[in-house]
C-alpha cells in the first residue's frame, strides 16, 4: 500500500536492476489485499557483514529494528539452508514445519531452489512462507514471503510473479563489468601514499602513480614521465625532460617543480617514510633533509618546467633503478595538503585512477583515457579485499587471477586438470631468512645464532612443508639476479654441532639462555629447537602487517623470520639495503666496518665483474657472523584466466595493469 515504508524507496544495495523492478512491481499491485510484509535478507559466503546495509531505506526506526532482527535470523538460516537438504533443515530451524520444496531456475544462477513452508505458532494460527534460495559461486541469496495461511491463495500468483522477475547479472561493482575489467583477490593495504608504500610497482601505488622511470617486464629500466634523460661523464649528474603530455588526473601539467616537491616531501622527516633515506639518500643534500637541517634539497634543481637536474653523491650504477619505486614517483602538492585524508581521492599521473575505496572490502581503479602512455585496455581494475578463499573464488568465476597455495599446485599441474592450462610459474628474486637482532640477549652472541641455525632441518622443512616447490637457499642475491654466488653451499642440518656451540658460547649452555622469544611464524623452526637443543621458545604472532612492519624498524624483534624480493635486479638492493650498518632497512642492529667498506667500494665500482666480486665478500662476511640465516628463494604458482591477455610472471614485480587486456570468446 501507498503508506508502507517501502513505498518510494531509494534501494542502497547493489545488485540486479531486474530483481528492484520486480520488487516495485509487486508492491503496487498489491493493493490492498491485505499482505502485512515483504522481507528480504542477504547471504554473503565467507565474509558475511552487516546486513542492514542491503535494506530498503526509509524504514521508522522500529521497523528497522524488526526488519535487522529478522535479517540476522535469516542469514543464519541462509548459511545452512543446503539446497538438497532443505527439508530436513528447516525442520532442525523449526521442529513446528511442514515443507514442500522443489528446484527452480532463476537467470544468472548456478542453482536455485524454492520450498512452501508453514509454520504453526504458539497461538494456533499458520504462517505460510515461501523461501527462495539462489546460489552463485561463494554467494548465496534467500528472498523470503510471509503471510498468514488464509491469504495464501490470493497472494501466491504475486509472490511467484516477484520470485520469477529476479536475475542475476553479473556482477558490475560500481559499473565495472567482467567484459572488460580484471577482477583480483587482494590483502591489506597498508598505504597507497608513494613515500610510505612499501610494496612493488605492481602493486595498486604503481596504478595510480608513476615516476621518471620504470622497469619494463626484461627488468630494463624504461623511459616513463621522462621521455629523456642524459648523464654527465662523471656519472654523478642526471638532467632528465619531461614528456610534454604528462597530466595528473585532473589534467594538470607535470612539471619538473612537482618532481623536486614530491621528493622533497617523502625526506621530510615529518612525513616518516621508511623508503626515502634507500631510495633517495643518494641524492647531494638528501642526509640534511632526513636529519631535519634543511627542507630544500639540493642536489635536485628545477631548470624549467620540463627539465630536472639530479646530482648524486657518487657515481651508482644502479640509481637509474633506485627511482623505478614508488617513493621516487610523482605527488600533486594542492591533494597532499588537502588533508591526511587524501589518498581517499589521490591525483595521481598512472594509467589508472581511484574509483572507489572501501576500506578492508573493495579498491576499484578505473583507466586514466588520457594516460601519457596511451589508453589502456582495461575499463577497470577490481581488487576483491579478503573477500573470500581465492581459490574457490577463481574455480567460481569471481577473480581472473590466483596465487596458489603450495595445497592447490599439485591439481594445477594436473596436465589431464582443467586448470593445468591456467597455470604460470616463475622463480622470484626473493630470498626467505631467518634474521637475528645482535644486539639482544642470546643472540648477541654469534656462537648462539650458529647454533640454532645448525639446529634447523631446513632440507626437510622444503621437502614436507614446501613440498620441495622452493629452492634451497645459500646466500642471499638469489639465482638468476646479478652478484649470485654459484659457489656458495648450504650449511647442514649438525644437532650435536648446535650443543657444542651453545657450550662454547659465553652462555654455557642450553640451560643457561634465556627464554627464547620467537617472532618467527614457523612452527618447524620452534619444533627444532626445542627437540634438538631443549629450548624454552615462545611464539608471538604479530597478525596486522602494519604493527609487523613498525615493529621491525623498531627493530623489536630478537629472533624472526622474514624475506627481502628485490626491486630492482642489482646485488646492492639485497646487500648494502639489508646490511649496511646505516640502512634503514638492517632489521639485525648489525654493524661491521669491514662489510660496510666492501658495500661502499662495491656501489662506484666500474668494473661489473670486479664489483660483482666486492659484494660476494660482503655477503661472505654476513654469513660467516651468523647475522641472518637464508632459508629458500621462492617460486610464485599462478592461475590465470585464458580470456586474461599480457600479463607476465616475472622475477621482480613490474607495472602490468596498463598491457592487460580481458577477451572473452564470444
Amino acid at each position: 500500500p501507498p503508506d508502507w515504508p517501502g513505498a518510494g524507496y531509494q534501494h542502497r544495495a547493489r545488485g540486479s536492476a531486474g530483481g528492484h523492478n520486480g520488487l516495485k512491481t509487486l508492491v503496487e499491485r498489491l493493493g490492498t489485499t491485505g499482505f502485512p510484509r515483504l522481507r528480504l535478507g542477504v547471504g554473503r559466503g565467507d565474509r558475511r557483514r552487516d546486513l542492514s546495509d542491503y535494506v530498503l531505506a526509509g524504514f521508522e526506526p522500529d521497523e528497522k529494528s524488526e526488519l535487522e532482527q529478522f535479517i540476522a535470523r535469516a542469514a543464519d538460516a541462509a548459511e545452512m539452508f543446503a539446497v538438497e537438504d532443505i527439508d530436513k533443515v528447516m525442520n532442525e530451524y523449526n521442529p513446528d514445519t511442514t515443507v514442500r520444496s522443489n528446484a527452480r531456475t532463476i537467470s544468472g544462477a548456478d542453482s536455485a531452489h524454492q520450498a512452501l513452508i508453514s509454520t504453526l505458532l504458539d497461538d494456533g494460527s499458520v504462517i505460510q512462507e515461501l523461501w527462495t534460495s539462489v546460489a552463485r559461486g561463494s554467494q548465496l541469496f534467500l528472498l523470503r514471503v510471509q503471510t498468514i495461511e488464509k491469504s495464501w491463495s490470493t497472494v501466491e500468483p504475486q509472490a511467484n510473479a516477484f520470485t520469477d522477475s529476479f536475475t542475476l547479472e553479473s556482477p558490475k561493482p560500481f559499473g565495472a563489468s567482467r567484459d572488460d575489467s580484471l577482477f583480483q583477490y587482494w590483502g591489506e593495504i597498508v598505504s597507497i601514499d608513494p613515500a610510505l608504500a612499501r610494496g612493488s610497482p605492481a602493486d595498486i601505488v604503481g596504478a595510480i602513480f608513476s615516476g621518471l622511470v620504470k622497469l619494463d617486464t626484461d627488468l630494463q629500466v624504461v623511459p616513463d614521465i621522462a621521455e629523456t634523460w642524459d648523464v654527465s661523464a662523471g656519472g654523478t649528474v642526471f638532467t632528465f625532460m619531461l614528456r610534454d603530455n604528462a597530466r595528473f588526473h585532473d589534467g594538470r601539467p607535470v612539471t619538473a617543480g612537482d618532481f623536486k616537491y614530491s621528493w622533497e616531501r617523502a625526506l621530510d622527516p615529518a612525513t616518516e617514510s621508511s623508503t626515502a633515506d634507500t631510495y633517495l639518500g643518494d641524492i647531494v643534500g638528501a642526509d640534511a633533509m632526513t636529519e631535519g637541517r634543511t627542507t630544500d634539497l639540493a642536489g635536485v634543481e628545477v631548470l624549467d618546467a620540463q627539465t630536472l637536474r639530479v646530482t648524486i653523491e657518487a657515481p651508482l650504477p644502479y640509481f637509474l633503478s633506485k627511482l623505478t619505486y614508488p617513493t621516487a614517483y610523482v605527488v600533486d602538492r594542492a591533494n597532499v595538503e588537502s588533508g591526511e585524508a587524501w589518498t581517499d581521492a589521490p591525483n595521481g599521473t598512472g594509467a589508472f585512477r581511484l574509483k572507489v575505496w572501501e576500506k578492508d572490502e573493495l579498491l576499484v581503479l578505473e583507466r586514466n583515457d588520457d594516460w601519457y602512455g596511451g589508453t589502456p585496455a582495461l575499463a577497470h581494475s577490481v581488487y576483491r579485499i579478503f573477500a573470500g578463499r581465492p581459490m574457490q573464488m577463481y574455480e567460481n568465476g569471481e577473480i581472473d587471477v590466483v596465487r596458489l597455495s603450495i595445497f592447490d599446485i599439485d591439481r594445477a599441474q594436473d596436465p589431464a586438470n582443467a586448470l593445468h592450462d591456467h597455470l604460470r610459474a616463475g622463480t622470484l628474486f626473493c630470498t626467505s631468512y631467518l634474521g637475528f637482532n645482535v644486539t639482544q640477549p642470546p643472540f648477541d652472541d654469534p656462537s648462539v645464532r650458529q647454533a640454532l641455525a645448525l639446529a634447523m632441518e631446513i632440507d626437510k622443512e622444503i621437502e614436507v612443508t614446501l613440498r620441495g616447490l622452493d629452492e634451497r637457499a645459500a646466500g642471499f642475491v638469489p639465482p638468476g639476479m646479478p652478484g649470485h654466488n654459484e659457489g656458495l653451499a648450504p650449511f647442514t642440518f649438525d644437532p650435536d654441532a648446535a650443543r657444542r656451540l651453545l657450550a662454547e658460547s659465553r652462555y654455557g649452555g642450553a640451560d643457561n639462555l634465556p627464554p627464547i622469544k620467537s617472532y618467527s611464524s614457523d612452527d618447524a623452526i620452534h619444533w627444532a629447537w626445542r627437540e634438538h637443543l631443549g629450548l624454552e621458545v615462545e611464539a608471538v604472532s604479530v597478525l596486522e602487517f602494519a604493527d609487523w612492519l613498525e615493529r621491525m624498524d623498531n627493530l623489536e624483534f630478537g629472533v624472526f623470520t622474514s624475506g627481502w624480493c628485490a626491486d630492482y635486479p642489482d646485488p646492492q638492493n639485497f646487500l648494502e639495503v639489508l646490511f649496511h650498518s646505516d640502512s634503514a632497512e638492517n632489521s639485525f642492529a648489525y654493524s661491521s666496518e669491514a662489510v660496510d667498506a666492501l658495500l661502499e667500494e662495491a656501489a662506484v665500482e666500474p668494473d661489473a665483474d670486479r664489483r660483482v666480486r666486492l659484494y660476494q665478500q660482503a655477503e661472505q662476511l654476513v654469513l660467516d657472523d651468523w647475522v641472518a640465516v637464508p632459508l629458500w628463494h621462492s617460486r610464485e604458482f599462478l592461475l590465470v584466466q585464458p580470456y586474461v591477455k599480457g600479463f607476465e610472471v616475472t622475477p621482480i614485480g613490474v607495472p602490468q595493469l596498463q598491457n592487460i587486456s580481458i577477451e572473452r570468446q564470444p
